[in-house]
């Protein structure tokens, strides 16, 4: 509808209409039915993941409002997070590229396009994204977390470390990173130092198997054979089918036959 000359909108919440100068209802804030405006689709993506739509329906609609806008960064990032998430991870590694091209210094598209790198078993750049995430922000937990991953990964024990210990400072009470820290270490031979991160993590989860083996395993490369029974004795009691736990605590327990 014209008025004046003027391009009339209707509010889809209180059907009020105003010229097509807002974007949102001055009455009420609710949103304008403009096909032609991204926000219009980026908000259709929204409230079809609120409703628990199929992820096809997102992308669809998120796909329009980058076509309407290709500039936009934001929504780039936001295509390319969809396309992860259902698996197309070199359609992901597209827009997440061209979300950096419009935005350079976009930490979180430098996150994700990381991510979609490790997915796909590109791992040196994944190490690659995920550093540039962190030189743009320094206080990203999970940033770096998937950089010790990734490092572990390659076999470097010495930048993983380096940032599962980054990620211990950042917050006290991530466990997993006790976990992975004493994975490093006892892959570059450290025993110990695994011992007492092995040690933390069962503090705070008594159950956790793979944590009680790798700690029996640390006690006996550690030559600390009393300690190593013991917890392999422990993981046994928890669960009798761990037939790791039960080979290494027979070994170590039965005296050979002469």
């Amino acid at each position: 509808m014209r008025a004046l000359g003027v391009t009339m909108m209707t509010c889809a919440t209180c059907d009020k209409k105003f010229p097509d100068e807002y974007k949102y209802c001055p009455m009420c804030g609710g949103p304008f039915d403009n096909v032609n405006d991204p926000h219009y689709w980026s908000r259709k993506a929204l409230n079809s993941r609120l409703g628990g739509e199929p992820l096809s329906k997102s992308i669809a609609a998120l796909k329009t409002a980058c076509e309407l806008a290709p500039g936009n960064a934001h929504l780039l990032c936001g295509l390319g997070k969809l396309y992860y998430r259902t698996g197309e991870l070199d359609k992901a590694i597209e827009f997440l590229k061209r979300a950096i091209e419009a935005k350079p210094e976009y930490s979180d598209a430098h996150y994700e396009l990381a991510l979609s790198y490790y997915r796909s078993g590109r791992i040196k750049m994944a190490i690659q994204s995920m550093q540039k995430c962190l030189d743009i922000g320094h206080d990203d937990m999970g940033a770096y977390y998937w950089l010790g991953i990734a490092n572990y990964h390659l076999g470097n024990e010495t930048e993983a470390i380096t940032a599962f210990q980054h990620l211990l400072a950042l917050s006290p009470k991530a466990v997993i990173a006790n976990y992975h820290l004493g994975v490093n270490y006892a892959a570059i031979g450290r025993h110990e130092e695994a011992i007492a991160h092995f040690k933390r993590v069962l503090d705070a989860c008594p159950d956790d198997q793979a944590a009680g083996y790798h700690l029996g395993m640390a006690y006996y490369h550690a030559n600390k054979m009393k300690e190593a029974a013991g917890v392999f004795r422990q993981a046994l009691e928890q669960d009798p089918r761990d037939h790791r736990a039960k080979d290494m605590y027979e070994m170590l327990t039965e005296v050979p036959g002469i």
